[in-house]
């Protein structure tokens, strides 16, 4: 039966000459796969609606047992023109519609949904890519422990950040591991961006939380404690 949905495109694989499998992510459903014939011709209709990053609406002919459904047509509902004309923010959307589709089982719809939002527009993209991050390290359930020693639980003397042990560490408990101490200033804006969300984006802006090095740190701990093989992450960090 024919139903329409609508979501973004979070990946495209080339199949044959001109078709194309299209990764959808859906309020509704999640993760959905559409197989999209001919979508690589100069004359197809629907090639404008299917491209990285679009918000379209998608008719499909829906078989609930097979895992991937037919796309008949598409229409384009937004496409995200300031992600497309700037390397840093393309590079960076890349990385979130990576792990949005790393996370089948878990609907962070809503979260794609408002950091694609913000990176299209807003001022400061690693403030918003880092605002992303966080909140999916806390899906993961592997969110840093900023609030004290992770070790030792100390409140005080805080002196680095350790990627293994899973947060910041005191003076006394890195004697033991001879960890960079690292400036008093990264570790709050380290703290600070682990506490915040984008419900209160706009008082962040003035804090220098647009920082490529959080990002550094916290992807870091991503791919440390969750085993992802981000590979869109190395265009970001190459790039620095």
């Amino acid at each position: 039966m024919n139903e329409i949905l609508t979501g973004y495109v979070i990946k495209t694989t080339d199949v044959k000459d001109n078709d194309v499998i299209l990764n959808i992510y859906t309020k509704e459903f999640g993760i959905m796969a559409l197989y999209a014939r001919g979508i690589k011709k100069s004359t197809s209709k629907n090639a404008y609606a299917c491209q990285l990053f679009d918000y379209s609406e998608f008719m499909c002919d829906v078989n609930q047992m097979k895992s991937m459904q037919l796309l008949k047509s598409a229409t384009l509902k937004k496409e995200f023109m300031g992600i497309r004309g700037d390397y840093d923010r393309l590079a960076l959307a890349s990385v979130v519609v990576e792990l949005a589709g790393s996370l089948p089982d878990d609907n962070i719809y809503d979260l794609l949904e408002v950091t694609l939002e913000n990176l299209d527009r807003h001022p400061q993209p690693y403030l918003i890519f880092n605002l992303f991050v966080v909140r999916y390290l806390d899906v993961l359930g592997i969110a840093p422990e900023v609030d004290g020693c992770v070790l030792c639980g100390n409140t005080t003397g805080i002196e680095t950040i350790s990627i293994l042990d899973g947060g910041f560490l005191c003076r006394n408990c890195n004697r033991g591991q001879h960890l960079k101490p690292l400036d008093v200033n990264f570790l709050k804006k380290f703290r600070l961006i682990n506490k915040a969300s984008f419900e209160v984006l706009d008082k962040l802006q003035g804090l220098d939380l647009n920082d490529y090095q959080l990002s550094a740190v916290l992807m870091e701990f991503l791919i440390t404690h969750s085993g992802l093989n981000v590979i869109s992450w190395r265009s970001v960090a190459g790039s620095h």
